[in-house]
Parts: C-alpha cells; sequence; structure tokens
C-alpha cells in the first residue's frame, strides 16, 4: 500500500503560500483511501487568528489550527481539485493512467494546480515559463484552432476541479488580455487582463448538446429576471459559451483576486462523485458555514424551485458552491451549470431531492418546514412560494422574450405550469 504526501497552498494577500499538508495512506485505493490532513506549522504562526473558516481555511470544516485530522477517507474538499469528466480524461492520457479510482492520486497530483477558487495543489502547481505567445483571437477560439487547443491544454487551461466548472462538455479557464486576445489563465500578468473566462463547448456534435448550451445562456438571464443571484452576461456565440468568472474579480488596484469556492458536497462532508444527497443534508450544511444563513436558504431554495420548472436535472451536489470573499463572509457563488438538462436524450435524472418529492416534484410546503429549524420562517417561506407562483407562471413568455427556441418553450411549457400550480397552492 504505497502512501503520498502533498501539500495544499492558499491564496492570500496576493501571493501563494503552502497552508496545509494532505497524507494519503494507500495511493492506490482512490478517494476512499484514508489520509491525513495538518496545518502547516509555519502557516500557523503567520495567521493572526485561529479557528477560522473562511478562506484562510482549506475547507469550511477543517478550520484554521492545530491537530491532525484523521479521517478514513479523502476530505472532501479534495475531491473539489481533482480534475473530472474531459479535463480527467486528458490528464489520464497525459500521464498513462487508466480511468479508475486507482489513478485518482495521481490525477490529484498533476492536474490540481488550477481548480476554481484559492486552494491549489502545490506539487501540481510547480512554476514554469508558460511558452511566450501573443494569445489568440476570439475567432481562433471560437473555431476551436487546432493551434489554440493544443496551446491551451499545454499551458494547464483544461480545467482542473470538480465545482460546478468541470465536468464532461470541453472547458478551458482563459483570460483576455487589454487587446482582446486570449490567453491560457496564468500565461499573462494581472495587470494586463481584462476579463477572466469560462469558455464551454458542446460535450458533443449532437444537435441536442448544441441546444443545451444554447439554451444556458437564456436560463441565467431567466433566473436573473425571477431574483436569483446570476454573475452575467454569458455569451453564446458559434456554438461557443463565455462564461465570466465569479471567483476571479478584477480588484480596485488592477490585480485578480482569487476568491475561496467550495462547493455544498464538500460542505456536507460527501466523499464521493455523483451520488445522491439528500437537499435536506445540503441546506443544513449551507446553513452551518453561511454567515447569513436564512439569506442563502432562501437563494437555495428559489434556484430549486427553478431548476424543477425548468428542467434543470443536473443538480448534484457539486453544482451549487459557496464563495468566500475577501471581507470574511460565506454565501451562495451566483448561478452555475444551469441549463435545460432534461432535453439531454441520455435522460440525465435529478439527483439531490428533498424527502418530501416525488417525480421530481417536490412538495413546497413540507420543504418550507424542514428549512424552518435552519433559520427560515416556515410561515413567511409558504408565503413567499405563492406569491412567486405568478413570476413562474409567466415563464414561458419570458421564454419568448429571450429569444428560447419554440421546440424548448414547448417541452418545458408543462413543467412550467405544473409548478406554478403547486407554488400557489402552498400550504
Amino acid at each position: 500500500m504505497p502512501a503520498g504526501k502533498c501539500h495544499l497552498e492558499l491564496y492570500l494577500d496576493g501571493d501563494w503560500t503552502v497552508a496545509a499538508e494532505v497524507r494519503c495512506d494507500d495511493v492506490d485505493g482512490g478517494f476512499r483511501s484514508s489520509a491525513r490532513l495538518e496545518y502547516d506549522f509555519d502557516y500557523l504562526a503567520a495567521v493572526t487568528e485561529l479557528d477560522v473558516r473562511d478562506r484562510r481555511a482549506v475547507s469550511c470544516r477543517y478550520p484554521v489550527g492545530y491537530g491532525v485530522h484523521a479521517e478514513d477517507v479523502w476530505p472532501a474538499f479534495l475531491l473539489d481539485l481533482i480534475p473530472s469528466g474531459a479535463a480527467r480524461r486528458y490528464w489520464e492520457a497525459e500521464l498513462g493512467v487508466p480511468n479508475t479510482s486507482t489513478s485518482d492520486w495521481a490525477v490529484l497530483i498533476a492536474g490540481g494546480g488550477n481548480p476554481p477558487g484559492n486552494v491549489r495543489v502545490r506539487e501540481a502547481a510547480e512554476p514554469r515559463e508558460p511558452r511566450p505567445h501573443p494569445g489568440f483571437t476570439r475567432g481562433d477560439v471560437l473555431d476551436r484552432a487546432e493551434g489554440f487547443i493544443e496551446y491551451a491544454r499545454h499551458e494547464g487551461a483544461s480545467i482542473a476541479g470538480g465545482s460546478g466548472a468541470a465536468g464532461d462538455a470541453p472547458k478551458f479557464l482563459l483570460r483576455e488580455d487589454d487587446r482582446g486576445r486570449f490567453h491560457a489563465d496564468g500565461a499573462v500578468s494581472d495587470a494586463r487582463t481584462a476579463r477572466s473566462w469560462i469558455v464551454k463547448f458542446p460535450r458533443s456534435p449532437r444537435a441536442a448538446d448544441r441546444l443545451v448550451l444554447e439554451t444556458e445562456a437564456a436560463w441565467y438571464r431567466l433566473a436573473a429576471r425571477l431574483g436569483a443571484s446570476v454573475e452575467g452576461p454569458l455569451r453564446w456565440e458559434r456554438d461557443s459559451l463565455f462564461i465570466p468568472r465569479f471567483d476571479r474579480p478584477r480588484a480596485p488596484d488592477g490585480t485578480i483576486a482569487r476568491l475561496g469556492m467550495e462547493s455544498l458536497c464538500s460542505l456536507a462532508g460527501v466523499s464521493d462523485f455523483g451520488v445522491p444527497i439528500a437537499k435536506e443534508a445540503l441546506a443544513a450544511a449551507l446553513a452551518r458555514f453561511a454567515t447569513d444563513p436564512a439569506r442563502e436558504l432562501r437563494e437555495l431554495l428559489l434556484r430549486d424551485v427553478l431548476d424543477v420548472a425548468l428542467g434543470n436535472t443536473d443538480n448534484h451536489a457539486r453544482n451549487t458552491a459557496v464563495l468566500k470573499r475577501e471581507d470574511g463572509r460565506i454565501e451562495l457563488t451566483p448561478l452555475y451549470d444551469f441549463a435545460p438538462m432534461v432535453l439531454d436524450p441520455q435522460g440525465i435524472a435529478r439527483v439531490c431531492r428533498w424527502r418530501a418529492e416525488e417525480d421530481g416534484y417536490p412538495d413546497w410546503g413540507r420543504v418550507a418546514e424542514v428549512l424552518d429549524p435552519l433559520g427560515l420562517d416556515t410561515g413567511a417561506t409558504k408565503s413567499w412560494l405563492r406569491e412567486l407562483a405568478p413570476a413562474v407562471a409567466e415563464l414561458p413568455r419570458l421564454m419568448s422574450d429571450e429569444a428560447v427556441p419554440d421546440r424548448v418553450r414547448e417541452i418545458l411549457e408543462p413543467r412550467v405550469a405544473r409548478v406554478a400550480r403547486a407554488l400557489g397552492g402552498t400550504r
């Protein structure tokens, strides 16, 4: 049983610093093998406050402090850092390792150097000089020119990390410079960076995959019109979706901030991929760590209403995360990976469900009652849900306003009507 060790770095105060060490007792056992996490003594000596769970901690579940955290499986937040989907397949090919759990450690150590958020694996981010390159035009990116794809992969732009940014569709982390040219994230200085993007391409040449990705931009606009927290706008052009990065805002001094980010799957302590987790457990984890639990629970509930009404069935627990801001606040990130996945011919089922749920449609009144002990008043929540019903019922009209293809609107209209009726009858 070969053991392994790696170091975790945090981006704080404009630089990366070693913050913790992870020891895996059996690297061949994958993420289900036992592991130990310990904060670095030099880091502990430098921090001004112990016991914090914000962006100064590698995870909300592991507050900054002395002592060793011994776990039967990997700490859940490590699964936010390991490449998954298309990015994992790239690393497995690069490393010559099989697509099995025996490769988890190798993929983490090689590919965990640039995940979303402010935590990275130091061994995967060993400094190397990026190749001098003038960058690519927007047309090069849209055409998926061979030179662009090879450059992006060589420079580590293939997304590493499971917190929503990863997934089956090919995606790249890019920076747009002050001349409008595109570079791999990290291959151009903060001072020259105008915007940071995730660029997503269809999963396959199938028309259904293109339609889902095309509709995603409109889905964000619909969510914003109903009051959800959305970063934007997204840009859809020639089968490519440009998504602005909310974890890389530009600071007033011209630098690029790196905000902390952690999935609800990690907050709930679930060290696994794609498993069904009760929405009650995710809500409880969010309430435990959020700065304003009632506000975040209301946002979580609104997103779930939209998920059900608009057919976003791919609601696994890494498609929702919290953002750890520089002022110490912990709150839900803006919405991401929100699309009509019900259109996918593979039949993607709703993974995370409320216990009071049948055929993918929750009993909203009982959901409101479950959230009361977590800080969301039942009476006020039921009243809010009833008031939300007319806005949900208007979604087909709003889809027309947003130029959603007629076929999509026709498929979704029965779902929208059912959810609107249920909300209106909440008791």
